[in-house]
């Protein structure tokens, strides 16, 4: 027995003495079992952005690309690797039964015994030859070592006809499948057919069916892309969507790319300045014999901006950065002379010069800015009065679901930056994809691949890994710098390399990919395969960077290799998930199953993928007045119909809670438009004279906002819709912070029979604002829409705006801390200064909430306390009895302090008169210095004044 237990330590020690060249630095931490794909490192290009070269199949550019020859494989505990599938070997074989050409996204199941993916056979014969398609479909590996396909080239579908219509929705490609706690399977599926409006992408959306295939229902429907569904512990989904819309309101109606036409009109902006752009063109420099060419044209400088840029070359699809720091400008150059040539002789050279934007008017006053990129970027414009419109928003949010497709809400909000958290730009929530969980620390966080590109839809490289803390009220706690990968601020690739698809480990760390260089690499190959009873051949291409799996902490500290006893070149290890258990019911720590849907008649049926079965109504004109959906089979009253409430357009977040875009002000909506946003299948190449992607959306229905923002409307179920509010003379709302209209932007749609419900109507979104009940009766902090004005000192403005630095403390018990400027009188002055806001309208007013300064906030000392009353007036003249004393204004942290009003009042203006300041700022008497002013109240109705409301009202779903 002692001789063979020698004989067998010998042979582990040549063992391990042979691969120790092989072997990077062990963990310190053992790793469980892991599965993932060996990606074969060459594939097939995108189609759109030819020359990306990122890793295939992970965001949405190379997402159905085609890599022949890649493996699925297990590491096991010891480091050991066991191949599952090889899809370099022939069709029946015992590692490739089934005749897999590719594969890619696996995920585990509950119980730990079986791995669904998605895998390809390869081109499909019946597609173009210019436009290979793959047909990706879901397989599963069971701990017995069979395969068993679980979705099939099986949908029935009638594509209206068109241009390329055939070749662009007859093809549907399965993706990202996720086991659910009761065993059936999530995934993204281009099955209903559609494009995105960026560039004419299919549009994926969540399915889910049974284990075995069966019963397969969609369960939202986007029009950019629902992608990597993951399960929640209660039982939800989570999932990254893509939220582009390039409907834009006009005037009366919407535009769109199509709308995009040259044009002659300068645009100005609301100076009455012309609007101009750098553009680079060729010039070239005469020369003649015996005298000096004219002086070349010189760039115009570029003025000085705190960041860089990072642009889209529309012809390569190369994403190029422009910096934007150089030092104090420099004195304009003078020209030089170019010295004497030949007559026949000269030269060329590249310049900048600053050309004027131009446009055209739509009939209703619209001004839509030319645009010489009309595939990929909107059309800009502005209203009748010069008001700018705001760029489409094309965003990546991480949501979450029920498994039957209701209660649609933001999941996590990840601002990079801290002054995002107080700006209304459009660009403050964007950049999340690829969730997942991680454990640590005794909460759930969310790791998620980020990206610079604030579309991620250009490259699927130059991606790093963020950390998020779920809620809105953990906003400001995300706005950190990226723990793996590509960095927001400094570092390139040679320092950091790109990272992506995070996955939490059992011990709370982080597995995902990242690359490194690998001189090595091929770049170039190529790939035959029969058709048409011949043979073509597919062009392959790589980059020079090879993707490993590694380990971090949610902190960034930890970095380490994953440890492999054998290494395959030639192949980038990707979309890794560990194989563990996890426990299912009700008990802490838990997956909770989902929870089938309460229906009070009848469930909603299923989502349908066929176009003739879509709830789109045929009798609707377009903006241009031609028919749309002319293909459908439905009359107006065949329509199945989900129901939209907005209990409150005008709701505002509470001081709480971070910033987020403020509504509409009270009394400035009359109507809301809800217009249908389904493909309409005009032409589906975006090449074509009116590509499906830049079609204008169909008004279905205009409804009446009441006096308390709230209104109720219809819109076909299944369908993707948005809303644009309008006042009382049918003109774009505006006004507000972001830009002067008012549009929800995204898609909403809700199942048949269902009462999608939402409070906030916010530029940009429709937003849930949960938990607030007074804002689903119509009462909210009407305060932003009020103009400020105070007796002296700077920064009136800061009175209102909600625009705080809003500080979570540590312990979650405790309250929030704003440390924005505050409004501070000038010099000493305190006793008789006075801070007031005033509304155009009579409001009804509930609550008024006065916040003072954060202790030691402006060196102030600790004992600085502020203290007045609030003087009310309704058109000049003060309400009688209202005076009410405040005997402090207390921080934010402590709650502020709030003045309830025995019984509504109107007015229009409030006013803190001061009467005594206490304390000393840097060693001097301290003036009066107060944070914010909340007013809690809603247009100055008979029912909103008849009585203070006392109806508590459940949290609103949040679409």
């Amino acid at each position: 027995m002692q001789t063979v237990r020698r004989a067998r330590y010998i042979a582990l020690l040549l063992v391990l003495l042979l691969a120790w060249p092989l072997l990077p630095a062990q963990a310190a931490v053992a790793l469980p079992p892991i599965v993932f794909v060996a990606r074969s490192h060459l594939a097939t290009p995108d189609y759109i952005f030819r020359k990306e070269v990122g890793p295939p199949g992970q965001l949405t550019t190379g997402i159905d690309s085609f890599a022949p020859g890649s493996k699925l494989l297990l590491r096991d505990a010891d480091g050991t690797l066991r191949v599952l599938i090889d899809t370099t070997q022939p069709a029946g074989t015992v590692l490739n039964p089934l005749g897999l050409k590719d594969v890619a996204g696996p995920d585990v199941s509950f119980d730990a015994t079986r791995i669904v993916f998605a895998g390809t056979f390869g081109p499909d014969p019946e597609s173009s030859a210019a436009r290979p398609r793959f047909s990706w479909r879901l397989f599963e590996y069971r701990s017995s070592g069979t395969v068993r396909q679980l979705t099939f080239s099986d949908r029935k579908a009638t594509i209206p006809e068109g241009l390329g219509n055939a070749q662009s929705y007859g093809f549907y490609d399965d993706l990202f499948p996720a086991y659910l706690a009761d065993h059936r399977i999530v995934f993204s599926s281009s099955r209903y057919p559609s494009i995105a409006h960026y560039d004419g992408r299919p549009t994926f959306n969540l399915y889910i069916m049974q284990p075995d295939g069966s019963k397969l229902e969609r369960i939202t429907t986007e029009r950019g892309s629902a992608l990597h569904p993951t399960p929640l512990p209660d039982g939800r989904i989570l999932w990254s969507r893509w939220w582009v819309n390039f409907n834009q309101p006009s005037e009366t109606g919407v535009y769109q790319r199509i709308d995009n036409n040259p044009g002659t009109e300068p645009a100005r902006n609301q100076s009455g300045e012309v609007i101009t752009t750098d553009r680079r063109v060729t010039v070239r420099v005469p020369g003649s014999a015996g005298q000096a060419a004219a002086p070349a044209a010189l760039p115009t400088p570029t003025p000085w901006q705190p960041t860089f840029v990072e642009r889209l070359d529309p012809a390569t699809g190369r994403i190029y950065r422009v910096q934007l720091t150089p030092a104090p400008r420099p004195p304009a150059p003078r020209a030089t002379p170019v010295p004497a040539k030949p007559a026949q002789g000269g030269s060329t050279r590249e310049v900048t010069v600053r050309v004027p934007v131009t446009g055209y008017r739509l009939p209703d006053g619209t001004l839509v800015y030319s645009n010489t990129n009309t595939t990929f970027l909107p059309a800009r414009g502005r209203l009748a009065d010069g008001s700018p419109i705001r760029d489409a928003p094309n965003t990546w949010h991480l949501m979450a679901i029920d498994v039957d497709g209701s209660n649609m809400q933001r999941f996590a909000w990840t601002p990079r930056y801290r002054y995002e958290l107080t700006s209304d730009d459009g660009q403050d929530t964007f950049n999340a994809a690829q969730p997942g969980l991680v454990f640590a620390g005794g909460e759930m966080l969310v790791a998620y691949t980020t990206q610079r590109d604030g579309t991620m839809a250009h490259t699927s490289a130059r991606t790093g890994i963020r950390v998020a803390k779920p809620g809105i009220a953990r906003m400001s706690e995300n706005t950190t710098e990226s723990i793996a990968g590509m960095r927001w601020e400094g570092g390139d690739a040679s320092q950091n390399g790109y990272a992506l698809h995070p996955v939490g480990l059992p011990d709370g760390r982080i597995l995902f990919s990242q690359s490194v260089p690998d001189p090595q690499a091929i770049t170039t190959g190529s790939y035959r395969y029969p058709r048409n009873g011949g043979t073509s051949t597919l062009s392959l291409q790589g980059g020079p960077l090879r993707y490993s799996l590694r380990i971090i902490s949610p902190t960034g500290t930890g970095l380490e290799p994953v440890p492999l006893l054998i290494d395959l070149p030639g192949y980038d290890f990707l979309d890794a998930k560990p194989i563990v258990v996890r426990q299912v019911g009700d008990q802490p720590g838990q997956w909770r199953l989902p929870v089938a849907p309460l229906c009070s008649i009848a469930c909603p049926s299923a989502a349908q993928d066929d176009p003739l079965a879509w709830n789109v109504p045929r009798g609707l004109l377009t903006g241009d007045g031609l028919a749309a959906y002319a293909w459908s089979l439905h009359q107006i009253a065949d329509v199945k119909l989900t129901v939209l409430h907005n209990a409150n357009v005008y709701a505002n977040p509470p001081l709480e809670l971070p910033f987020v875009n403020n509504s509409p002000p009270p009394g400035s909506v009359a109507f809301a438009d809800i217009y249908i946003d389904a493909t309409q299948f005009s032409g589906a190449s975006y090449r074509a004279d009116r590509p499906d992607d830049q079609v204008r959306a169909v008004k279905w229905l205009t409804v009446p906002v009441n006096p308390d923002g709230s209104f109720t409307a219809s819109a076909p179920a299944d369908t993707p819709t948005f809303i644009v509010l309008r006042d009382k003379q049918g003109r774009v709302v505006r006004g507000i912070d972001r830009s002067p209209l008012g549009i929800a932007q995204g898609n909403a749609p809700g199942r048949a029979g269902q009462v999608v419900q939402c409070v906030g109507c916010h530029v940009g979104h429709t937003n849930s604002l949960d938990g607030l009940p007074l804002s689903r009766l119509g009462w909210t902090n009407v305060a932003p829409a009020a103009r400020t004005s105070v007796s002296s000192g700077t920064a009136p403005e800061r009175l209102n705006d909600r625009r705080g630095y809003v500080l979570s403390a540590a312990n979650a018990s405790e309250r929030y801390q704003d440390r924005t400027s505050p409004w501070m009188a000038s010099g000493s002055r305190g006793e008789g200064e006075w801070a007031q806001l005033d509304w155009s309208l009579p409001i009804a007013m509930l609550n008024v909430r006065v916040v003072g300064p954060e202790t030691g906030q402006e060196g102030l000392s600790n004992d600085y306390a502020i203290a007045g009353e609030l003087r009310f007036f309704l058109n000049g003249v003060e309400v009688p009895n209202s005076r009410t004393a405040v005997e402090r204004a207390a921080p934010l942290s402590q709650g502020g302090t709030t003045v309830t009003l025995a019984q509504p009042i109107a007015a229009t203006r409030v006013v803190f008169f001061v009467n005594d300041v206490r304390g000393t700022r840097y060693g001097a008497p301290a003036p009066a210095v107060l944070s914010e002013i909340e007013v809690i109240g809603q247009g100055a109705t008979p029912q909103a004044l008849a009585r203070r409301p006392s109806e508590i009202m459940l949290p609103a779903l949040g679409r």
